[in-house]
């Protein structure tokens, strides 16, 4: 090719003659690797088995969902998880005897994990809200599809409802279990909340019983009380005052009082206190101790004095009898010291009520805080008791509905069946891509041996590398034998292909018979494992 003066159409031409042996060659080995890929890859059965997501039965105002409904990302999320799980998938494995070939070489770990692999959930969209999607923000997705994919089809079928089967048994299961769970667990918050609310009726009552008269309803008889007992203490004072009062004059009385029915003589204290009254109005006029009158006053003082103390002694062993006047003082002198006695202590009786009741009002407040605090803590504990009752109700309603199979509750709507026909690999695609992988291949195979190739293959690839013109141009010899030898290269060419191309395709039919079990009679004869019974 002549390089520095570009690519002509008798260049392309000659490159295409030159190389086409290169270019089929490796566009050929291609094509055949792509034809021994088909061929050995693995028939694989996808088949799938629909789940329908039905709502509960009774009405949603007579019985509250306990199990809510959630997004489909989660639900398809939660459901994927529940069906992946490792205990699931242990147990169908030993069930049906899957991967025993794979078993003896890798671990029950990687087998679970190449399982988990070809299982998928996908929703099923509606016809009729997948045209509306675009105008809606929210789909309500109640239909499932549950695929697996594997070599056999009566296996694919039988793994997939078996999964269908036990993903909807443990939905049950798990249903009545969570509304037991919630049973009893409202059920132990109802006791706790009994007991609570028992202690605190308790210490209310012990706080009532430690404070008689101290509590908050006390108040305004507390102060009804002290407002009548200040009253009657100042009522008490004044009867004490006129008693004390009463009692002082009638003492006076009895002492002063004069007995009108005896002489002087026979009152001999009445007479001194008179001679003394005289001797002090004598002396305060001026007279002398040596005034005469004075001194007559004095020896009739020192008479009745002496008579005194003989009265005196007489006394002492017979008593004189009082007059009537100082009798009638004495009585009353007493009965006032009797009321002023009774004031006394009707007073200090007072004084303790009403100091009583000072200290009631003063412990009021604090009584009211701690029976405040106590009683929103019952208020509390009582409206959640009353709660937790009401839920009670409604769980034990939302747990018989359960039992029923009354509520929210899956169903496989179509079981799988075995595919009639592998749903991958695809072989022609294979191959497709295999001729087109070929011939891009084979191509650039040949233009990287043409640009690798120095030698000169016609006039202008001389004069072009010389500079020289090139004055004649011998064309090349062929005689009959180059002729029977090119024949014989060719038909030895061509029986080589040929044989390769056999060798190649029945190695990859062999391959396809060995690796597939010999197609569909093989998957016929073989035993097929029982997929259990689709359940509601």
């Amino acid at each position: 090719m002549n390089a520095q003066e570009g690519l002509q159409l008798g260049d392309v031409r000659g490159i295409a003659a030159r190389r086409a042996p290169v270019a089929l060659a490796v566009a050929g080995a291609v094509f055949l690797a792509a034809i021994v890929v088909a061929a050995i890859l693995p028939n694989q059965y996808e088949t799938y088995t629909t789940i329908l997501v039905e709502p509960q039965t009774i009405s949603d105002e007579l019985v509250e969902v306990q199990m809510g409904t959630t997004d489909l990302n989660e639900r398809l999320h939660l459901m994927t998880m529940q069906i992946l799980s490792r205990p699931r998938l242990s147990r169908i494995i030993d069930d049906l005897d899957l991967y025993e070939e794979e078993s003896e070489e890798v671990t029950r770990e990687e087998i679970i994990a190449l399982m988990r692999d070809r299982i998928r959930v996908e929703p099923v969209l509606p016809e009729l809200e997948a045209s509306l999607r675009t105008t809606r923000s929210e789909v309500q997705i109640n239909t499932f599809r549950l695929f697996f994919r594997h070599d056999r089809a009566r296996t694919a079928a039988a793994v997939a409802n078996r999964l269908a089967n036990d993903f909807i048994e443990e939905h049950i299961r798990e249903r009545v279990e969570v509304s037991q769970s919630t049973s009893e667990f409202i059920e132990a918050e109802l006791a706790r909340l009994a007991v609570q609310i028992q202690d605190v009726e308790a210490r209310i009552a012990q706080v009532k019983s430690d404070n008689p008269g101290r509590l908050p309803e006390d108040m305004v008889s507390n102060q009804r009380l002290y407002e009548r007992t200040l009253e009657n203490l100042r009522m008490a004072q004044r009867k004490l005052a006129e008693a004390e009062s009463d009692e002082a004059f009638y003492r006076q009385q009895a002492t002063i009082a004069p007995d009108f029915g005896r002489l002087d003589d026979a009152n001999p204290e009445r007479r001194l206190e008179l001679l003394e009254l005289q001797l002090a109005e004598w002396l305060s006029r001026g007279y002398t101790e040596k005034h005469p009158d004075i001194v007559a006053l004095k020896l009739e003082l020192n008479e009745v004095q002496a008579k005194i103390a003989r009265d005196a002694a007489v006394e002492e062993a017979e008593e004189r009898p009082a007059s009537p006047a100082q009798q009638s003082s004495e009585a009353e002198r007493r009965r006032a010291g009797l009321r002023a006695t009774g004031a006394k202590a009707e007073i200090t009786r007072l004084e303790m009520q009403l100091e009583e009741v000072q200290q009631r009002l003063a412990d009021t407040p604090r009584v009211a805080e701690r029976l405040g605090a106590l009683e929103r803590d019952y208020e509390h504990l009582f409206s959640s008791f009353q709660d937790y009752s009401n839920k009670r109700l409604e769980a034990a309603v939302a747990a018989n509905a359960e039992r029923r199979q009354k509520g929210e509750k899956l169903r496989v709507l179509e079981a799988a069946v075995p595919p009639p026909e592998p749903t991958s690999p695809n072989r022609l695609l294979i191959v497709l891509m295999g001729v087109f992988l070929g011939g891009a291949l084979g191509g650039a195979g040949a233009l990287m041996t043409e640009v690798g190739d120095s030698s000169f293959h016609g006039v202008r690839d001389l004069q072009t590398a010389f500079r020289l013109p090139v004055l004649a141009q011998i064309p090349s010899i062929v005689l009959e034998s180059d002729r029977v030898a090119q024949r014989r290269r060719r038909v030895l060419v061509s029986l080589a292909t040929a044989a390769i191309v056999g060798v190649v395709l029945l190695g990859a039919a062999v391959g396809y018979y060995t690796v597939n079990g010999g197609g569909g009679a093989a998957q016929q004869g073989q035993q097929p494992a029982q997929a259990a019974e689709p359940q509601g």
